[in-house]
């Protein structure tokens, strides 16, 4: 009883100490922990989920690859033809897009939704303010990162912040989350657009490549609607993201991403 009590107030110690401490260093104390005490935890939780996704998953994962393996069949004739218009040009190879795969270790729920712990970390190629994707678009960016596991701060984040413009390239802002409503449903805002320029409702915006951290192409919603802020300055357009925090099993982490190569994925370097 005595040792409980002493392990009971010592957690209580260190979670108000990361509480207290600034974003950065809390991030390093936790990341620390997870990747000592807590390591056998991350990866008993990482060996059920590839379990739960063996057993319930299988057939989903099944056709989303036979779907792929149709669609690479019909995309090779156009990838030739853009090889070879790029060689009469004398312009050098697109660049490839490497990624690392990752489980969701736990899901977000109504009291923590802004971050989720992922399955991999450095050992996997895994850095900081590396782009995280669901297979519908954008969740994320990495935030804190361990030898074996991560976390990544999600769309949802007061802090999350992309660059970002229609999928034509015509209209460039800045995506951020807002609360909208009496019931604070989260969704996009797309901030900082001339006045001159218009987007319609429907319209498919997608990461700009601008600022270095997301490469160009990136789905992140739709946009649903149009208010204007306050002061009367700009339009602010609300965006329905694809990717949902909520849901997310698997993901992808985006390494070596240089912002002037577009969004395509390769093969990844190593599997789980």
């Amino acid at each position: 009883m005595g040792g409980d009590l002493v392990l009971l107030v010592g957690c209580l110690l260190v979670g108000l100490l990361a509480f207290a401490l600034p974003s950065a260093w809390s991030g390093a104390v936790v990341s620390s922990i997870r990747a000592t005490a807590l390591a056998p935890v991350v990866a008993l939780r990482a060996r059920a989920e590839r379990d739960r996704v063996a057993r319930f998953e299988l057939a989903g994962i099944q056709a989303a690859r036979d779907s792929l393996a149709l669609r690479l069949q019909r995309d090779s004739t156009l990838l030739a033809e853009n090889a070879g218009l790029r060689g009469l040009l004398g312009l050098a190879p697109r660049l490839e897009t490497s990624w690392t795969p990752a489980e969701v270790l736990h899901t977000p729920s109504p009291t923590d939704p802004r971050a989720i712990l992922l399955s991999a970390g450095s050992r996997a190629g895994v850095a900081i303010n590396q782009p995280v994707l669901t297979a519908d678009g954008l969740l994320g960016v990495t935030w804190t990162v361990g030898p074996d596991a991560s976390t990544a701060m999600t769309w949802q984040h007061p802090e999350f912040r992309v660059s970002a413009t229609t999928r034509g390239g015509k209209v460039l802002g800045i995506v951020g989350p807002v609360i909208v409503g009496a019931s604070g449903e989260p969704l996009l805002e797309l901030r900082g657009v001339a006045l001159r320029d218009t987007v319609p409702t429907g319209a498919v915006i997608v990461t700009s490549g601008l600022g270095g951290k997301y490469p160009r192409g990136i789905p992140v919603g739709r946009v649903i609607g149009v208010t204007t802020d306050p002061l009367g300055y700009e339009q602010l357009y609300r965006i329905a993201p694809f990717a949902n925090p909520g849901t997310a099993s698997h993901v992808m982490i985006l390494r070596g991403t240089p912002a002037d190569s577009a969004f395509r994925p390769a093969t990844p370097d190593s599997l789980p």
